[in-house]
C-alpha cells in the first residue's frame, strides 16, 4: 500500500488538483483498498502509478459502497478532471474526520497548500 501512495503522490506532483485528489483518496483510505478499483482504474509502473479518473467515476457507481465513500471518490476524480462532476450536498454522508480530509483537499486545490 505505502508503496502505491508513494507511486501515485509522484505521479501527482505539480498539479494541485491531481495533489489533492490523490491526497484524499490516501487519507481516508478506502478506494486505495479495494482490489477492484486498483485492478481497473489505476496504472502501475517501475515508479509511477495513474488514475484513470473516467475509469474512476464509473467505479463509484458500479462498486458497492456507501454513499459517503462514493462522494469521496467522485469529489476526488472532479478535483483531478474538472469534466467530472459531484453533488456537493451527498458530503452529508461523511463523519467529521472525512469532511476535515475533504476540506484539506479543496483547500489544496484551490490554494495549493
Amino acid at each position: 500500500m505505502e508503496q502505491l501512495e508513494r507511486q501515485l503522490g509522484a505521479w501527482a506532483s505539480g498539479s494541485t488538483g491531481t495533489e489533492a485528489a490523490v491526497e484524499l483518496l490516501i487519507e481516508t483510505g478506502y478506494w486505495l483498498r479495494r482490489a477492484e478499483f486498483v485492478d481497473q482504474a489505476i496504472t502501475t509502473g517501475e515508479s509511477q502509478a495513474s488514475i484513470d479518473w473516467v475509469t474512476a467515476s464509473t467505479l463509484a457507481s458500479q462498486l458497492q459502497c456507501s454513499r459517503g465513500e462514493r462522494f469521496v471518490l467522485l469529489l476526488a476524480c472532479s478535483l483531478a478532471d474538472p469534466e467530472q462532476t459531484v453533488a456537493m450536498s451527498d458530503i452529508a454522508a461523511l463523519d467529521g474526520r472525512n469532511v476535515a480530509h475533504v476540506l484539506e483537499a479543496l483547500r489544496t486545490a484551490k490554494f495549493g497548500w
